[in-house]
């Protein structure tokens, strides 16, 4: 079986949510057999490597421009930016299927030259509504962002409906994306994101810090980081609080440097991190947005001990009982304080087991992708 899949990005290093999914998805398909023909698009400091090719048929890369030239197209940046004709000619030499990573890479969907062929785009989540609550976040000292982002919202969510008629199969990443997708499409399945764990790794017994970890330059995890440190992390509740992750802001360096019994690091490499959320005795993982699925959650509950979120890291995921969810500063507090002595039992490593191994399997959900491909 041959596919096209096409990625908004290199997915190796696979060091930030999407590319995680993608990466996670080749390793899974090609354990399967299926022949991928990957299409990614280079741009920042990402550089091409070997170790996509372990798992591809092929690979080719496309340069991304994002000239501000760009910003005056009426279709969305993220999408404008990405549509590479050396990408449409080499998808119309055969009549394999295709998939599209997110509405960044459909921008040739609607295509007549691609009538004829299956294709199916992954909608890591709402984009509109991403891109909305990303404006919203953005603080107005950064009034170019935040107008970016805002723009961006109103062009994604105009451009949705041509992406979803075009498309033969929808795959939701949420429960509550497939929801919302499928008051548009009656062809819309759930396949959560493909990550890089295998088995639950959780250990028994206790940590002796608190974690929050996050990419700490993103305004949806510095915003949360501050007010763990301001609402939470206030007072010392008798155990260490560690912050860590990429590219902490200043403004967060400087609300955790007055803070004794707070603790930043910043850009762990994977192993560090991992060790970090292993060890931890509680992740503590909070949103302000419920776009998508977490991966972070997902992550946790496959290597931590207890996790302590709020509704939006956990919405649309099916995860919730095996977290503690609570809203209020004051209700987190109190769970830390009740957990700081609690060991973490064997029966909660089962439970999450059951729930993980099954729905959460990359082995199971590349069955299901592979299900809804013709070929």
């Amino acid at each position: 079986m041959f596919l096209h899949i096409v990625a908004f990005d290199i997915p190796y290093p696979d060091n930030y949510g999407g590319v995680i999914v993608i990466y996670n998805q080749l390793r899974a398909l090609h354990a399967r057999g299926v022949k991928v023909i990957l299409h990614c698009y280079q741009y920042g400091d990402r550089v091409p490597g070997p170790e996509i090719s372990r798992y591809c048929h092929e690979v080719y890369y496309y340069r991304r421009s994002r000239s501000v030239i760009w910003q005056f197209s009426p279709l969305p940046f993220i999408m404008q930016t990405r549509r590479d004709y050396s990408l449409l000619r080499r998808l119309k030499r055969d009549n394999y299927p295709i998939l599209f990573e997110g509405m960044h890479t459909s921008g040739f969907i609607w295509k007549r030259s691609l009538r004829k062929r299956q294709k199916l785009v992954r909608m890591h989540n709402v984009e509109w509504q991403y891109y909305e609550s990303l404006s919203r976040l953005t603080p107005v000292t950064e009034p170019l962002k935040k107008a970016y982002f805002f723009v961006e919202s109103i062009k994604l969510q105009r451009t949705e409906p041509l992406v979803v008629l075009h498309a033969d199969e929808l795959i939701a990443i949420s429960s509550g994306d497939l929801d919302y997708f499928r008051e548009m499409k009656a062809n819309v399945h759930l396949i959560p994101p493909f990550h890089g764990n295998d088995r639950v790794e959780s250990q028994a017994g206790r940590g002796d810090f608190v974690l929050f970890h996050g990419k700490l330059s993103v305004p949806d995890n510095e915003l949360a980081a501050i007010w763990l440190v301001e609402e939470v992390f206030s007072s010392d509740l008798g155990i260490p609080f560690i912050i860590a992750g990429m590219n902490p802001t200043d403004r967060l360096k400087e609300v955790v440097a007055s803070r004794q019994h707070i603790r930043l690091v910043e850009n762990p490499d994977e192993q560090e991190m991992n060790h970090l959320v292993s060890s931890a005795h509680i992740n503590l993982l909070i949103a302000n947005q419920s776009a998508g699925i977490k991966l972070k959650l997902v992550n946790a509950l496959f290597n931590g001990r207890f996790c302590l979120v709020n509704d939006a890291m956990v919405s649309g995921s099916g995860l919730a009982k095996l977290c503690y969810v609570r809203n209020s500063a004051a209700a987190i507090r109190q769970t830390i304080e009740a957990l700081v002595n609690a060991p973490f039992e064997q029966s909660r490593i089962d439970e999450r087991r059951l729930v993980l191994e099954t729905a959460y399997s990359n082995t199971e959900n590349a069955n299901k992708l592979i299900s809804l491909i013709r070929n």
